[in-house]
């Protein structure tokens, strides 16, 4: 038996796995926490802490939705989507230790709440992709291309055939030691969904792959 959200079930077959998975994540992310508590300073810590305080009930809500998922049982498709969240937080976690590892804008970043930015350098030039998936419905985004650079800032305009106005996404480092990158955006609707959203306070979590770098560099 195992209880989630308030939740207690019995579980059998694919069930039990997706049930292992689960109780593996959460138990490392667990420790990886208590880990922060004792090697970051304070006023990072509270950082991580306040984010945790939002993203739990954010992973409880989100799984509970996938019940009634087609072609996999309520307990299987709730404890598997739970499983994925809990150790894509165990990476955003342990990115909070080597944040100091990496300067510069190139990188990986997460906002922990279904945002994923891929920042690259070639040559001069910097290129990103920015994908989000948000709120119960799912709601897509996603916009890439050319920054542009000055010092510490970076920013991109588009604009769409609709649109009376530009797109504008802003690229600005958190203040507070973190080494976050704050995304804010402007009439950005018309690249996500009803729900969707670019903005956020996104971590780096390690680098850019090969293969990814082509990616993002090509769709400029």
């Amino acid at each position: 038996m195992i209880a989630l959200m308030g939740l207690t079930f019995g579980l059998c077959g694919a069930e039990e796995e997706a049930k292992a998975a689960f109780e593996k994540w959460d138990k490392e992310l667990n420790q990886v926490y208590q880990k922060l508590k004792v090697e970051l300073q304070q006023e990072l810590f509270e950082i991580v802490r306040e984010d945790q305080k939002g993203w739990v009930p954010y992973r409880d809500y989100m799984s509970e939705l996938q019940r009634g998922y087609e072609g996999v049982s309520d307990e299987e498709a709730q404890l598997s989507l739970a499983a994925g969240l809990t150790e894509s937080r165990v990476k955003w976690l342990r990115a909070w230790l080597g944040r100091d590892s990496e300067s510069g804008f190139e990188g990986e970043y997460d906002d922990g709440f279904g945002g994923l930015l891929q920042i690259v350098k070639e040559g001069e030039d910097y290129f990103f992709a920015l994908n989000v998936v948000r709120g119960p419905t799912f709601h897509v985004g996603d916009l890439q291309g050319k920054l542009r650079v000055n010092g510490d800032t970076a920013w991109f305009e588009i604009q769409a055939e609709s649109a009376e106005k530009p797109t504008w996404l802003t690229f600005i480092p958190k203040e507070d030691g973190s080494g976050r990158i704050r995304v804010l955006a402007e009439n950005a609707h018309f690249y996500h969904g009803a729900r969707a959203y670019f903005e956020g306070n996104y971590l780096r979590i390690g680098k850019v792959s090969a293969e990814e770098r082509k990616k993002v560099i090509a769709a400029e």
